[in-house]
């Protein structure tokens, strides 16, 4: 009979049914938590601030089959120097996240292929055009590339570098090596122009991406560079590695402007120095020492084989490679960040020296010829220039 047959028709279905009612997707639910995920690797602590901050880890927790494309934190530290408004910042952290699933071995099938695939960038509605459609590439040397569609004057592709979780086709969490997009910095207030394209973008061709962020983003800071740079007197650069600008990123957002640019001119010398053991012992003024009163110098010394660089902190910083010779301009990378002030006690010299007066300069040392003469012989140079912390509210209960 009919009603015979729609009884067993049911009969096969009902077990399929709740199994698939099972599912989270049923419920409206999802299975994980972006935050609770990234929690476990200190590297992405930044990444996943961001994520918060701008609302998208609530709509990756909303989602299923997804890809998050995680930065660690040297390259967030070059996002945040750029002092981004709020919604350019959600653009940039959107296009990180892909409405689709890839792990390692799907990635691995698409050797020698490519596809398209949408980010949460494009379903929000405001993307022009297809920006926030990527193109994922796997290359003939099996690097796999990410890369923003649409526009001709789209930034360089991303890679792939390794996986960090994967649970199969809810979620996965991606490592890569830069952010797909970069949005301007904030307009500042002041009228002087922002450094050349070409000098910070050779800076972070040669792994200063995170100190040439700081640059771009302090206006007069990038001005005395461009201008040194464009005027092909000679300049040399020491710039901290993208590690050593991230763990000192806390202190450089609590200087006083001025400070600002007196740290990040401390890293630059006005003259073409091609052969740093020929300066060992000799002292060297540096471009926070132009146009004011202060005399901010190094002291290039050397161990060995290696070459280090005395400034107010305890601990000398280690150059340790040759980034950009190609005169009149060179770039060395230096293992932390340069301090042209005596530390305080939550300073960090090197990140972070334990506090201690400035050491004197070896009255015997000579001074390198672009020394004013009449630069005194040694100076005491002043305390950290940090911002003044705001008075407290005369509606302020005090704590016991």
């Amino acid at each position: 009979m009919p009603l015979a047959r729609i009884f067993t028709a049911f009969g096969v279905l009902l077990p399929i049914l709740l199994l698939l009612c099972s599912s989270p997707s049923c419920h409206g639910a999802t299975s994980h938590n972006i935050s609770a995920i990234l929690a476990t690797y200190p590297d992405f602590t930044e990444f996943s601030g961001a994520l918060t901050s701008t609302g998208i880890a609530a709509e990756i927790d909303d989602r299923t089959t997804i890809t998050v494309l995680a930065v660690d934190n040297a390259v967030m530290a070059q996002l945040q120097a750029r002092r981004l408004q709020e919604d350019d910042l959600r653009r940039a952290i959107s296009l990180q996240v892909l409405l689709d699933y890839f792990d390692d071995n799907k990635l691995q099938l698409l050797q020698g292929g490519s596809t398209q695939v949408a980010t949460l960038y494009q379903a929000s509605g405001q993307a022009p055009g297809s920006a926030g459609i990527l193109n994922l590439t796997v290359l003939r040397d099996g690097h796999v590339a990410f890369a923003q569609s649409g526009s001709s004057d789209a930034p360089p592709a991303v890679f792939y570098h390794k996986s960090v979780v994967e649970s199969p086709y809810d979620i996965a969490v991606l490592q890569v090596s830069a952010l797909i997009s970069y949005p301007a910095p904030a307009p500042a207030p002041a009228t002087t122009p922002d450094a050349s394209p070409g000098f910070t973008t050779l800076l972070s061709k040669n792994g200063c991406g995170g100190f040439a962020g700081l640059v771009a983003a302090t206006p007069d800071a990038a001005a005395t560079y461009r201008s040194r740079n464009s005027a092909g007197s000679g300049l040399t650069v020491f710039c901290p590695a993208d590690d050593a600008v991230a763990a000192f990123l806390p202190t450089f957002n609590n200087l006083t402007a001025d400070g600002q640019i007196a740290l990040l001119l401390y890293h630059g010398v006005p003259a073409y120095v091609k052969w740093l053991k020929a300066i060992v012992n000799v002292v060297v003024p540096t471009l926070a020492t132009e146009g004011t009163k202060s005399y901010y110098n190094l002291t290039v010394r050397a161990d060995g084989d290696t070459v280090m660089l005395s400034a107010a902190a305890q601990s000398a910083a280690k150059v340790t490679k040759t980034a950009l010779d190609k005169g009149p301009l060179a770039v060395y990378l230096v293992d932390a960040v340069l301090l042209p002030w005596r530390p305080s006690n939550n300073s960090d010299g090197r990140t972070a020296p334990a506090p201690t007066p400035a050491p004197a300069r070896d009255a015997t040392a000579p001074v390198l010829a672009l020394m004013p003469a009449s630069a005194p012989a040694s100076r005491r140079r002043p305390a950290l220039p940090l911002k003044e912390a705001p008075e407290p509210s005369p509606n302020t209960v005090p704590t016991a």
